[in-house]
């Protein structure tokens, strides 16, 4: 089967901020199921305007100092939180 692209994401020049996009209106979702998970993460849409994404979609990463692992930790319930939230569970 064809892998699903389920989001992209920038990669900072000079800075260290992260903006992933996910593919489907989720990233409201994503972002409750993260904190429900004991990650810290910025709220969703606070790219935007008034933190209002037309298309909620838009997740903003903003590592503060952490670890290596507690990074890879983080991103890894990020991932499965945008596969669950892709699916519909």
């Amino acid at each position: 089967p064809a892998l699903r692209r389920l989001a992209t994401w920038s990669r900072p020049k000079g800075g260290y901020f992260i903006s992933l996009d996910t593919a489907k209106p989720i990233a409201r979702r994503v972002v409750a199921m993260v904190k429900e998970a004991g990650v810290a993460i910025t709220p969703a849409g606070a790219t935007f305007p008034f933190g209002r994404d037309p298309q909620d979609s838009n997740i903003r990463i903003s590592p503060i100092r952490p670890s290596i692992i507690e990074l890879e930790k983080a991103i890894e319930v990020l991932a499965v939180c945008i596969k669950l939230a892709s699916s519909g569970i």
